[in-house]
């Protein structure tokens, strides 16, 4: 029988890296198709094979602009603190001392808050898993549509398309809207159901702790 993690991975697999990977392919390949297909490697001799190439160059394309994508984290991280701090009764804080009542000092340095969350959610309540894991599949679509379109605005601006290019990084904007309200509020449900879960039911009493 399927468990929560494995719908989550196959979620987070299409929409963060194969769906944005196929529309980087889609894009680049009229414009790098010629100097790979024949060159480099043999034509398709069918559709199917063609097909098959196309998802492969989109999951290759896809993990890297994942990869790209991760690096916006860090200014997701800066604009949270400085918008959306975490006060000393914020879900955050609450969460935290949950971990840190039942977590050793030494084991504390090796998951944050929101790491331990996500394990102890998919221990307890594979079901609150799940909720979590849409919102962060969410995020990281988002996140990777936004690489998306500063590529295409980067293309159109080689080629001297300037207004493709600006609708490309106007998209960017509301895209990097969502993947911001998408990641606050899958951080923000982990530790509510985390918090929700220690006062219904003693989280100490399934989890090892100090």
């Amino acid at each position: 029988m399927p468990k929560p993690s494995d719908f989550f991975v196959g979620v987070l697999d299409f929409f963060a890296i194969l769906l944005p990977g196929a529309i980087a392919t889609a894009m680049l390949s009229p414009r790098v198709g010629p100097w790979v297909l024949g060159p480099l490697i043999d034509k398709p001799s069918s559709e199917a094979v063609g097909w098959a190439m196309f998802l492969t160059a989109a999951y290759f394309l896809g993990h890297l602009i994942f990869l790209v994508g991760s690096w916006i984290d860090r200014f997701y991280n800066a604009l949270r603190e400085r918008f959306n701090p975490y006060g000393n009764e914020s879900a955050y804080q609450c969460a935290t001392r949950i971990r840190n009542s039942l977590v050793d000092p030494s084991e504390q340095k090796a998951l944050n808050t929101y790491q331990w969350s996500r394990a102890v959610l998919l221990a307890k309540c594979p079901a609150a898993a799940e909720d979590v894991h849409r919102l962060e599949a969410d995020s990281k679509f988002f996140r990777s549509l936004l690489v998306v379109c500063a590529l295409a605005a980067v293309l159109f601006i080689a080629e001297g398309r300037f207004l493709p290019a600006g609708v490309a990084l106007v998209l960017a904007l509301p895209c990097f809207a969502r993947y911001y309200e998408r990641r606050l509020k899958s951080t923000t449900q982990a530790y509510i159901h985390v918090v929700t879960l220690h006062r219904l039911e003693g989280l100490g009493a399934g989890i090892g702790g100090g």
